[in-house]
């Protein structure tokens, strides 16, 4: 019977933790790819109006662009689908977005 080789976890030197408000991404035959980023609004005054904001425009930082095989991505898939039931049977069901709400790359963006 072969030994089992010790494991160990570490992380890389460029290990970071980020914040996701989405993803986009697809999957082909040799590869897949996702995109998270994070959007934030930038405020803009109102002219005249003194301590008022509105919204001047959203922005959509890419954070990082992970590529995987067909494989890993279907893995990645039933481990996230398992926390999602275990959350949502312990918690509450977690809506989803509205019909018709689209998270899109902007235009001309292809990965």
């Amino acid at each position: 019977m072969s030994e089992v080789p010790e494991f160990e976890i570490k992380e890389s030197e460029g290990y970071k933790i980020i914040y996701v408000t989405g993803a986009f991404g697809g999957l082909a035959p040799n590869d897949g790819r996702i995109i998270l980023f994070f959007d934030r609004i930038e405020a803009g005054l109102v002219r005249g109006k003194p301590g008022q904001e509105r919204i001047g425009k959203i922005i959509r930082e890419r954070q990082v662009k992970i590529h995987m095989t067909p494989a890993t991505w279907k893995s990645i898939a039933k481990w996230m689908q398992s926390h999602l039931e275990t959350f949502e049977k312990q918690y509450c069901n977690i809506p989803e977005e509205p019909k018709g709400a689209k998270r899109e790359p902007p235009t001309g963006l292809t990965i």
